[in-house]
Protein backbone atom coordinates (compact mmCIF):
# COMPACT_ATOMS: atom_id res chain seq x y z
CA UNK A 1 0.00 0.00 0.00
CA UNK A 2 1.35 3.09 -1.03
CA UNK A 3 2.08 5.81 1.83
CA UNK A 4 0.14 8.70 1.96
CA UNK A 5 2.59 12.18 0.36
CA UNK A 6 3.58 14.57 2.90
CA UNK A 7 3.25 17.08 0.18
CA UNK A 8 3.01 17.99 -3.07
CA UNK A 9 5.79 19.22 -5.36
CA UNK A 10 5.96 22.69 -6.84
CA UNK A 11 3.71 22.93 -9.77
CA UNK A 12 4.41 25.19 -12.90
CA UNK A 13 1.98 28.02 -13.05
CA UNK A 14 -0.14 27.48 -15.77
CA UNK A 15 -2.41 29.66 -17.92
CA UNK A 16 -5.81 31.38 -16.39
CA UNK A 17 -8.49 32.43 -18.87
CA UNK A 18 -11.77 30.99 -21.12
CA UNK A 19 -11.88 30.77 -24.42
CA UNK A 20 -14.48 33.57 -26.45
CA UNK A 21 -15.24 34.61 -29.88
CA UNK A 22 -13.92 38.06 -30.94
CA UNK A 23 -17.02 40.27 -31.81
CA UNK A 24 -15.58 41.27 -35.25
CA UNK A 25 -14.09 38.32 -37.34
CA UNK A 26 -15.57 35.70 -35.11
CA UNK A 27 -12.45 33.99 -34.28
CA UNK A 28 -11.79 32.09 -31.41
CA UNK A 29 -9.33 33.75 -28.48
CA UNK A 30 -7.91 32.90 -25.29
CA UNK A 31 -8.58 35.99 -22.99
CA UNK A 32 -6.37 35.68 -19.80
CA UNK A 33 -7.08 36.10 -16.47
CA UNK A 34 -4.24 37.21 -14.32
CA UNK A 35 -4.11 35.64 -10.42
CA UNK A 36 -6.45 36.94 -8.04
CA UNK A 37 -4.39 39.14 -4.98
CA UNK A 38 -5.08 39.31 -1.63
CA UNK A 39 -8.39 41.57 -1.11
CA UNK A 40 -12.02 40.29 -1.20
CA UNK A 41 -13.29 36.85 -0.03
CA UNK A 42 -13.22 34.29 -2.40
CA UNK A 43 -16.47 32.94 -2.62
CA UNK A 44 -19.47 35.74 -1.14
CA UNK A 45 -23.00 34.71 -0.84
CA UNK A 46 -26.06 37.42 -0.07
CA UNK A 47 -29.46 36.08 0.62
CA UNK A 48 -29.19 33.64 -2.70
CA UNK A 49 -32.59 31.83 -3.24
CA UNK A 50 -33.44 28.70 -5.67
CA UNK A 51 -37.23 27.73 -6.19
CA UNK A 52 -37.21 24.97 -8.75
CA UNK A 53 -40.18 24.63 -11.25
CA UNK A 54 -43.02 23.13 -9.69
CA UNK A 55 -42.71 25.62 -6.41
CA UNK A 56 -39.72 24.00 -3.94
CA UNK A 57 -37.66 26.01 -2.50
CA UNK A 58 -33.81 24.81 -2.44
CA UNK A 59 -32.34 27.40 -1.34
CA UNK A 60 -33.62 30.05 1.33
CA UNK A 61 -31.86 33.12 1.36
CA UNK A 62 -28.19 31.92 2.07
CA UNK A 63 -25.49 34.19 2.77
CA UNK A 64 -22.18 33.08 4.11
CA UNK A 65 -18.39 34.40 3.05
CA UNK A 66 -15.72 32.21 2.38
CA UNK A 67 -12.14 33.65 3.22
CA UNK A 68 -9.55 33.34 0.26
CA UNK A 69 -7.01 29.84 1.47
CA UNK A 70 -9.15 28.50 3.65
CA UNK A 71 -11.09 25.04 3.82
CA UNK A 72 -14.47 25.88 3.54
CA UNK A 73 -17.68 22.95 4.42
CA UNK A 74 -21.10 22.73 3.54
CA UNK A 75 -22.69 20.04 5.67
CA UNK A 76 -26.31 18.37 5.57
CA UNK A 77 -28.05 15.39 4.87
CA UNK A 78 -29.05 13.91 1.61
CA UNK A 79 -31.62 16.33 0.29
CA UNK A 80 -30.43 18.97 2.24
CA UNK A 81 -29.48 21.86 -0.58
CA UNK A 82 -26.23 21.31 -0.94
CA UNK A 83 -25.37 20.69 -4.54
CA UNK A 84 -28.30 23.07 -5.67
CA UNK A 85 -26.16 25.46 -3.48
CA UNK A 86 -22.92 24.28 -5.41
CA UNK A 87 -24.34 24.47 -8.35
CA UNK A 88 -25.47 27.92 -8.35
CA UNK A 89 -21.63 29.05 -7.38
CA UNK A 90 -20.08 27.45 -10.29
CA UNK A 91 -22.60 29.18 -12.73
CA UNK A 92 -24.24 25.90 -13.88
CA UNK A 93 -27.96 27.14 -12.15
CA UNK A 94 -29.23 30.61 -12.23
CA UNK A 95 -30.37 32.13 -8.84
CA UNK A 96 -33.91 32.86 -8.74
CA UNK A 97 -32.79 35.83 -5.93
CA UNK A 98 -29.39 37.14 -4.28
CA UNK A 99 -26.02 37.48 -5.22
CA UNK A 100 -22.82 35.71 -5.76
CA UNK A 101 -19.33 37.16 -6.22
CA UNK A 102 -15.88 34.72 -6.78
CA UNK A 103 -12.81 36.94 -6.15
CA UNK A 104 -14.86 39.67 -6.30
CA UNK A 105 -16.60 38.79 -10.04
CA UNK A 106 -19.87 38.77 -10.13
CA UNK A 107 -20.84 35.40 -11.72
CA UNK A 108 -23.98 36.14 -13.07
CA UNK A 109 -22.54 39.26 -15.22
CA UNK A 110 -19.20 37.31 -16.11
CA UNK A 111 -19.35 33.86 -15.69
CA UNK A 112 -16.96 33.01 -17.92
CA UNK A 113 -14.56 35.28 -15.86
CA UNK A 114 -15.23 33.86 -12.88
CA UNK A 115 -15.11 30.40 -14.01
CA UNK A 116 -11.88 30.76 -14.94
CA UNK A 117 -10.37 30.97 -11.31
CA UNK A 118 -12.58 27.50 -10.49
CA UNK A 119 -12.04 23.91 -10.50
CA UNK A 120 -14.75 22.02 -10.06
CA UNK A 121 -15.57 18.60 -9.33
CA UNK A 122 -19.34 17.19 -9.48
CA UNK A 123 -21.05 15.06 -7.19
CA UNK A 124 -21.77 12.20 -9.97
CA UNK A 125 -18.83 13.14 -12.02
CA UNK A 126 -16.67 10.21 -13.43
CA UNK A 127 -13.43 10.45 -16.23
CA UNK A 128 -13.98 9.25 -19.21
CA UNK A 129 -13.63 5.47 -19.12
CA UNK A 130 -11.31 4.94 -22.23
CA UNK A 131 -8.46 7.49 -21.78
CA UNK A 132 -5.31 6.80 -19.23
CA UNK A 133 -4.91 9.15 -16.67
CA UNK A 134 -2.30 11.42 -18.54
CA UNK A 135 -4.34 11.40 -21.47
CA UNK A 136 -6.89 12.21 -19.10
CA UNK A 137 -5.21 15.47 -17.84
CA UNK A 138 -3.89 16.86 -20.97
CA UNK A 139 -7.35 16.58 -22.36
CA UNK A 140 -8.75 19.14 -19.73
CA UNK A 141 -5.50 21.01 -20.10
CA UNK A 142 -6.27 21.50 -23.94
CA UNK A 143 -10.19 22.67 -22.59
CA UNK A 144 -8.37 25.36 -20.31
CA UNK A 145 -6.79 26.81 -23.58
CA UNK A 146 -3.16 25.36 -22.64
CA UNK A 147 -0.94 24.90 -25.49
CA UNK A 148 -0.29 20.86 -26.30
CA UNK A 149 3.51 20.94 -25.10
CA UNK A 150 2.24 23.15 -21.97
CA UNK A 151 -0.65 20.42 -21.09
CA UNK A 152 1.62 17.87 -21.03
CA UNK A 153 4.35 19.31 -18.45
CA UNK A 154 1.55 20.04 -16.76
CA UNK A 155 -0.02 16.68 -16.95
CA UNK A 156 3.62 14.77 -15.86
CA UNK A 157 3.76 17.15 -12.50
CA UNK A 158 0.12 15.90 -11.53
CA UNK A 159 0.65 12.94 -11.95
CA UNK A 160 3.91 12.97 -9.55
CA UNK A 161 2.03 14.96 -7.47
CA UNK A 162 -1.41 12.78 -7.35
CA UNK A 163 0.77 9.22 -7.42
CA UNK A 164 -0.77 8.54 -10.56
CA UNK A 165 2.45 7.50 -12.33
CA UNK A 166 2.40 3.80 -11.59
CA UNK A 167 -0.98 3.67 -12.92
CA UNK A 168 -0.26 5.41 -16.23
CA UNK A 169 -0.92 2.45 -18.23
CA UNK A 170 -4.18 1.82 -17.35
CA UNK A 171 -7.40 3.15 -18.57
CA UNK A 172 -9.62 4.70 -16.52
CA UNK A 173 -12.12 2.57 -16.70
CA UNK A 174 -9.53 0.04 -14.57
CA UNK A 175 -9.11 2.27 -11.40
CA UNK A 176 -9.63 2.08 -8.44
CA UNK A 177 -12.03 4.35 -7.10
CA UNK A 178 -10.00 6.79 -5.07
CA UNK A 179 -8.13 6.49 -7.70
CA UNK A 180 -10.62 7.99 -10.04
CA UNK A 181 -11.70 10.31 -7.83
CA UNK A 182 -8.23 11.98 -7.93
CA UNK A 183 -8.17 11.84 -11.73
CA UNK A 184 -10.82 13.90 -11.40
CA UNK A 185 -8.89 16.17 -8.56
CA UNK A 186 -6.40 16.43 -11.09
CA UNK A 187 -8.35 17.54 -13.52
CA UNK A 188 -9.82 20.52 -12.00
CA UNK A 189 -6.36 20.96 -10.96
CA UNK A 190 -4.82 21.20 -14.03
CA UNK A 191 -5.44 25.43 -14.85
CA UNK A 192 -4.38 25.71 -11.12
CA UNK A 193 -7.66 27.77 -10.32
CA UNK A 194 -7.14 29.89 -7.18
CA UNK A 195 -10.62 28.09 -6.01
CA UNK A 196 -11.50 24.24 -6.16
CA UNK A 197 -14.69 23.13 -5.63
CA UNK A 198 -15.75 19.82 -4.73
CA UNK A 199 -19.38 17.84 -4.17
CA UNK A 200 -19.14 14.87 -1.73
CA UNK A 201 -15.76 13.98 -3.21
CA UNK A 202 -15.32 10.91 -1.21
CA UNK A 203 -18.53 9.65 -0.72
CA UNK A 204 -18.35 5.44 -1.71
CA UNK A 205 -14.56 5.70 -1.43
CA UNK A 206 -12.81 2.91 0.95
CA UNK A 207 -11.13 4.56 4.00
CA UNK A 208 -7.73 4.49 2.80
CA UNK A 209 -8.87 6.30 -0.63
CA UNK A 210 -10.89 8.96 1.65
CA UNK A 211 -7.93 9.41 3.52
CA UNK A 212 -5.63 9.66 0.33
CA UNK A 213 -7.76 12.47 -1.24
CA UNK A 214 -7.71 14.50 2.53
CA UNK A 215 -4.29 14.15 2.25
CA UNK A 216 -4.44 15.92 -1.08
CA UNK A 217 -6.85 18.48 0.22
CA UNK A 218 -4.47 19.26 3.37
CA UNK A 219 -1.59 20.11 0.59
CA UNK A 220 -3.31 21.81 -1.70
CA UNK A 221 -4.69 24.17 1.71
CA UNK A 222 -0.80 24.72 2.27
CA UNK A 223 -0.15 25.98 -1.54
CA UNK A 224 -2.95 28.68 -0.61
CA UNK A 225 -5.68 26.96 -2.51
CA UNK A 226 -9.65 27.91 -1.56
CA UNK A 227 -11.23 24.68 -1.31
CA UNK A 228 -15.28 24.69 -1.07
CA UNK A 229 -16.45 21.05 -0.21
CA UNK A 230 -19.50 19.70 0.60
CA UNK A 231 -20.39 16.26 2.36
CA UNK A 232 -22.49 14.71 5.34
CA UNK A 233 -19.51 12.94 7.16
CA UNK A 234 -18.82 14.17 10.47
CA UNK A 235 -15.14 13.05 10.39
CA UNK A 236 -14.76 14.81 6.93
CA UNK A 237 -15.82 18.11 8.20
CA UNK A 238 -13.54 18.16 11.25
CA UNK A 239 -10.84 16.74 9.77
CA UNK A 240 -10.58 19.25 6.51
CA UNK A 241 -12.98 22.25 7.26
CA UNK A 242 -11.49 25.88 8.81
CA UNK A 243 -15.48 26.39 8.75
CA UNK A 244 -18.44 24.96 8.67
CA UNK A 245 -22.07 25.61 7.43
CA UNK A 246 -24.88 22.96 8.48
CA UNK A 247 -27.76 23.09 6.37
CA UNK A 248 -31.02 21.60 6.31
CA UNK A 249 -34.27 22.06 4.16
CA UNK A 250 -32.21 24.71 2.09
CA UNK A 251 -31.52 26.94 5.15
CA UNK A 252 -28.05 27.59 6.86
CA UNK A 253 -28.78 26.13 10.37
CA UNK A 254 -25.70 26.86 12.10
CA UNK A 255 -21.94 28.34 10.73
CA UNK A 256 -18.95 28.67 12.56
CA UNK A 257 -15.17 26.79 13.37
CA UNK A 258 -15.78 23.25 14.51
CA UNK A 259 -15.43 23.78 18.28
CA UNK A 260 -17.59 26.91 18.00
CA UNK A 261 -20.66 24.47 16.16
CA UNK A 262 -19.54 22.25 19.17
CA UNK A 263 -20.45 25.13 21.93
CA UNK A 264 -23.79 25.43 20.17
CA UNK A 265 -25.03 22.21 21.17
CA UNK A 266 -27.48 22.69 23.83
CA UNK A 267 -26.98 18.79 25.33
CA UNK A 268 -22.66 19.56 26.34
CA UNK A 269 -22.69 15.91 27.81
CA UNK A 270 -23.60 12.46 27.01
CA UNK A 271 -23.44 8.99 28.08
CA UNK A 272 -23.79 5.13 26.30
CA UNK A 273 -24.82 2.22 27.61
CA UNK A 274 -26.71 -1.23 26.65
CA UNK A 275 -29.89 -1.91 27.33
CA UNK A 276 -31.26 -5.12 28.91
CA UNK A 277 -31.91 -6.03 25.31
CA UNK A 278 -28.25 -5.56 24.18
CA UNK A 279 -29.43 -2.32 22.59
CA UNK A 280 -27.10 0.32 22.40
CA UNK A 281 -28.57 4.13 24.06
CA UNK A 282 -27.69 7.35 24.70
CA UNK A 283 -28.94 9.85 27.24
CA UNK A 284 -27.61 13.78 27.37
CA UNK A 285 -27.99 16.59 29.47
CA UNK A 286 -26.61 20.28 29.88
CA UNK A 287 -24.35 19.05 32.61
CA UNK A 288 -22.05 16.09 34.01
CA UNK A 289 -24.53 15.73 36.77
CA UNK A 290 -27.51 15.43 34.93
CA UNK A 291 -26.13 13.02 32.99
CA UNK A 292 -25.01 10.85 35.82
CA UNK A 293 -28.39 11.72 37.86
CA UNK A 294 -30.31 10.38 34.47
CA UNK A 295 -28.28 7.38 34.80
CA UNK A 296 -28.77 6.37 38.66
CA UNK A 297 -32.19 6.91 37.55
CA UNK A 298 -31.92 4.56 34.83
CA UNK A 299 -29.78 2.08 37.24
CA UNK A 300 -27.28 2.04 34.51
CA UNK A 301 -23.75 1.28 36.32
CA UNK A 302 -21.60 0.37 33.03
CA UNK A 303 -21.33 3.06 30.62
CA UNK A 304 -19.28 5.48 28.54
CA UNK A 305 -19.56 9.64 29.35
CA UNK A 306 -18.13 12.20 27.07
CA UNK A 307 -18.80 15.98 25.37
CA UNK A 308 -21.28 15.62 22.78
CA UNK A 309 -19.74 15.97 19.33
CA UNK A 310 -20.28 17.51 15.93
CA UNK A 311 -22.19 14.78 15.05
CA UNK A 312 -24.67 15.26 17.96
CA UNK A 313 -25.06 19.27 16.73
CA UNK A 314 -25.47 17.74 13.47
CA UNK A 315 -28.34 15.57 14.03
CA UNK A 316 -30.21 18.17 16.91
CA UNK A 317 -30.39 20.71 13.69
CA UNK A 318 -31.18 18.42 11.22
CA UNK A 319 -33.70 15.98 12.49
CA UNK A 320 -36.29 18.96 12.61
CA UNK A 321 -35.38 19.39 9.03
CA UNK A 322 -35.05 16.61 7.53
CA UNK A 323 -38.79 15.72 6.42
CA UNK A 324 -38.92 18.78 4.84
CA UNK A 325 -36.14 18.04 2.54
CA UNK A 326 -36.99 16.96 -0.82
CA UNK A 327 -34.47 17.96 -3.06
CA UNK A 328 -30.83 18.03 -4.30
Amino acid sequence: MRPLPDSMPELTPAPRGWWERDADDGERQFVSTPPPTRGPPAIEVRKLSKRYRGGVLANDEISLSIPRSAVFGVLGPNGAGKTTLVRQITGELVPTAGAIRVHDIDILERPLAAKSLMGVVPQEATPYQHLKPHEHLVFFGRLHGMSRSQARGRADELMAALGLEEHAGVTAVRLSGGLKRKLLVGSALMAEPSLLVLDEPTTGLDPHSRREVWALLESLRGRGTTILITTHYMDEAEMLCDQVAVIGAGRILAMGTVEELRGLCRRRYKATFENGAGQRQTVYGSAYDEVVDELARLDIHEYTIGKTTLEDLYLELTSQTLEESQYA
